[in-house]
């Protein structure tokens, strides 16, 4: 019974091989992998210069002109480094210093530094060792000059030059990857180490690859030459022939189309194995995950085909099934088009990122640098700051200072630039006047994080941590406290003294003339202290990127992870309500001190709850330490092999609420060295805030939704729902809920099959995208289940038509 049915098969592939395209598609894909086939690699230090690694210029610039003009630091890494710019630079640099609005291009600074790398003239152990040096650095540093290889000296001198100038450089691998083609290297190189490479390679190479090589070549190669098959099986003498054997009508037409894709299956294999061998040989990437590639390469062209089928049968003709194919592929296409338009401007921008509340009011920053609050009477969210996230603003997590009070601030342009542009104001927001942002203190250029420790505010940005009073935060914006608990001592006036800050650098009222002028002035312009925001970090403690840290619920303590160190910070005056200049400008304590791997700047995640602290690190266990002493009390992978995106610590129960890259919020309980596991309900979950002032955990999810669960005491973590926030649809929104989804869901949705592929390939479902520096992380979920299913049921549907209209009509 199977061999007639066989023979239907091989009638199919007869009928294809016969096509030329068929074989000028052969011969081109053989060319191309021939022509691929020279591709190499090598991994090199991370040495040259370019200027995208210069995060942040406008610091440099302040930087680099304090070296200049500041006599105290003529001597010093800065001053050193400074000076061996060419003169035009330094021109520019003493502009900057005067106050002036000078443009320097990156490129012209990246090839300076570049320059610096072969004369290290300008290095000076002496100078160097009161900067922060990464554990690299200090490995180099021991090796011999004369024993030391020309790519090792380069990196080392790169790693001085960072040294030099600490957070200015956005964090890379040490290790670069360059491409090479029949022994030539290309011009340009990857900044990534090889398992980096490889993450590339497989969630975003072999997509594109599955999308335009796959998905569009060849499929349409595939249509061109099978849109003949069925058209020459309905000729008279042919179907007469067929339907003389021992077959049924619809076994017939299945065969012919089991025939066709198999034909596919045979071009696509060659092309895929030729690029996996490739890059076993020549990248050594030997994933055989790759291979997934041809069934879903054929399971594409099936629902073509499957049209295509249709279209012969109903007007016999290839060339009609051609182009009733082709219009069904831009119909496809153009709603995949229309469901990305409106997933990245209009779902995306709304998704909750970060929240604060007071009592029951709830406030918002939203991905789109937008800040927003719950309005209970309409149901909907009100807008506070406006924004255009095409600008790519940046809100600073907005934090609640005191009672109908929250802060927070907006860096224009921040996503590109932490500096964005023009001077940064905190913004205060005041129910008592409807939660309109009130200007006040001029905040640290930079600021990413706001935190309150007892009656200070503290800023963090990519110099280190300053500090003012909440007294004053509250009278600069000309805001009074409802329920002031502060004494009259904490508050400071912008009177200054003769006295410095704790920085060094003098009150701008007193030094408002001369270099001394310039020199404070450039230390603001470099994210330094300003008139009322000062220094509190201990003396020879730098914060290297990524920096994380949260408050002990001790009101005292602060833990900050800086780039493989872990330290707990005691602040003076125990956080409370008193200490007078202690609650404003005196320097922390360093209390305790972890130095763990450097771990090439990866992403961190860290949370402290009750007696204990969490930390979690890209490809590393989660760890959770004691919180006094910073011993390491237990460790454990992370749950369903997930990344770690963000944590809260449950008050003071040492428990911990873990946010991962699928959307789902667990919450973590220690016992002895064992942790235990309890997955929430939530899903698609965007944000989670634990509420100090109620003891709940609030979850953001579905874009804009929020649920406040009561978390039980005990390990099994029984969760109540005590309000739920689900606002009205915007007019926007109700077009894609009601209008696009449903469309995209009858809709087989071919081109997401690619991210199906990534999954596959990658052995990954999510990641985390974006600069490590940002605690605002991109998270790409991968859509696996729903294209698959939208695609099955339409060939399914599409099948069973052909097959009914092929048994009923008589041809």
């Amino acid at each position: 019974m199977i061999k007639p049915y066989l023979a239907v098969i091989a009638d199919s592939f007869h009928s294809a091989l016969s096509s030329r395209i068929l074989w000028i598609a052969m011969v081109a894909i053989w060319i191309f992998l021939a022509a691929l086939a020279p591709i190499g690699y090598h991994e090199d230090y991370t040495t040259t210069f370019r200027w995208f690694d210069l995060d942040n210029g406008t610091q440099m610039k302040a930087m680099l002109a304090r070296g200049l003009v500041d006599p105290e630091e003529s001597e010093t890494a800065l001053g050193r480094l400074a000076r061996t710019f060419p003169e035009d630079i330094k021109r520019k640099l003493r502009q900057v210093a005067r106050g002036e609005d000078v443009r320097i291009d990156k490129g012209a600074l990246a090839d300076s530094l570049n320059e610096s790398l072969d004369n290290e003239d300008w290095y000076d152990a002496e100078a160097w060792r009161t900067t922060v040096r990464l554990r690299e650095l200090r490995e180099l540093d021991e090796i011999p000059d004369d024993e030391i290889s020309e790519p090792e000296r380069r990196r080392r001198a790169r790693l001085r030059i960072e040294a030099a100038l600490p957070g200015v450089f956005t964090a890379m691998s040490a290790r670069s990857i360059t491409l090479s083609y029949a022994g030539f290297d290309f011009p340009a190189f990857f900044l990534i180490g090889k398992e980096q490479f490889v993450s590339l390679i497989n969630q975003f190479v072999v997509p594109i690859m599955m999308d335009w090589l796959l998905g569009f070549a060849l499929i349409f190669l595939g249509i061109l030459v099978t849109a003949s098959i069925i058209p020459d099986m309905l000729q008279p003498g042919s179907l007469h022939l067929l339907l003389s054997k021992p077959i049924s009508r619809t076994m017939l037409l299945l065969s012919k189309f089991i025939g066709g894709c198999a034909f596919v299956f045979l071009c696509v294999s060659q092309l895929v194995i030729g690029l996996w061998l490739i890059s076993g040989f020549r990248l050594d990437i030997w994933n055989a995950r790759v291979l997934w590639c041809i069934p879903v390469a054929v399971f594409l062209f099936a629902v073509f085909f499957s049209v295509s089928l249709l279209a012969g049968l109903r007007w016999r003709s290839p060339i009609l099934s051609i182009g009733v194919t082709c219009m069904f592929g831009a119909f496809v296409l153009v709603i995949g088009l229309i469901g990305g338009y409106f997933d990245a401007l209009v779902r995306a921008p709304d998704r909750i990122s970060q929240l604060s509340f007071d009592g029951q009011d709830i406030v918002i920053a939203t991905r789109g640098g937008e800040l927003k609050r719950f309005d209970s009477e309409s149901n909907q969210w009100a807008d506070v700051i406006e924004g255009d996230f095409r600008r790519r603003d940046l809100i600073v997590p907005p934090v609640r200072i005191a009672p109908g009070k929250i802060a927070t601030a907006r860096i224009r342009g921040g996503r590109f630039n932490l500096y964005g542009s023009g001077s940064l104001d905190l913004l205060v927001l005041d129910r008592s006047k409807d939660w309109k942002p009130n200007p006040g203190l001029r905040l640290p250029n930079g600021t990413r994080r706001l935190l309150v420790v007892g009656n200070r505010l503290i800023a963090l940005n990519n110099t280190g941590l300053m500090a003012t009073t909440i007294q004053q935060v509250l009278d600069e914006s000309g805001i009074e406290d409802d329920e002031p608990d502060q004494t009259s001592d904490d508050r400071t006036t912008d009177s200054g003294t003769d006295s410095e800050a704790e920085d060094g650098s003098p009150d701008i009222e007193v030094s408002n003339i001369g270099v001394t002028a310039w020199i404070t002035d450039l230390i603001r312009m470099q994210g330094g202290a300003t008139e009322a925001f000062r220094v509190i970090l201990p003396k020879g403690v730098t914060l290297t990127d990524p920096v994380r840290l949260d408050v002990l619920p001790d009101g005292r303590s602060l833990v900050v992870y800086a780039r493989g160190r872990l330290m707990r910070l005691e602040l003076p005056g125990g956080g409370g309500g008193g200490g007078g200049d202690d609650a404003q400008g005196a320097t922390a304590t360093l209390a305790a001190d972890l130095m763990l791997d450097d771990n090439d700047a990866a992403r961190a995640t860290m949370a402290a709850a009750g007696r204990s602290v969490l930390l979690a690190r890209d490809d590393e266990p989660v760890r959770w330490y004691q919180a006094d002493s910073l011993a390491l009390l237990a460790e454990f992978p992370s749950p369903d092999d997930q990344t770690v995106v963000a944590a809260e610590g449950l008050g003071a129960t040492d428990r911990f609420a873990l946010l991962t890259t699928d959307g789902s919020v667990r919450v973590a309980t220690r016992s002895g060295d064992r942790v235990e596991w309890v997955t929430l309900p939530q899903s698609e979950v965007t944000a989670i805030k634990y509420d100090q002032q109620s003891g709940r955990l609030a979850i953001a999810h579905h874009i804009d939704s929020i649920d406040f669960a009561a978390i039980g005491p005990d390990a099994t973590a029984s969760v109540t729902i005590e309000r739920a926030v689900r606002p009205s649809l915007t007019s926007w929104r109700s077009v894609d809920r009601y209008v696009i989804t449903p469309l995209r869901t009858l809709t087989p949705q071919t081109g997401e099959l690619s991210q199906t592929v990534a999954a596959l390939v990658s052995g990954k479902t999510s990641f985390a995208i974006g600069d490590v520096a940002n605690d605002e992380q991109e998270v790409v979920q991968l859509k696996i289940v729903r294209p698959v299913v939208s695609c099955s049921l339409f060939l399914a549907v599409m099948l069973t038509l052909s097959c009914v209209y092929f048994a009923r009509r008589d041809f």
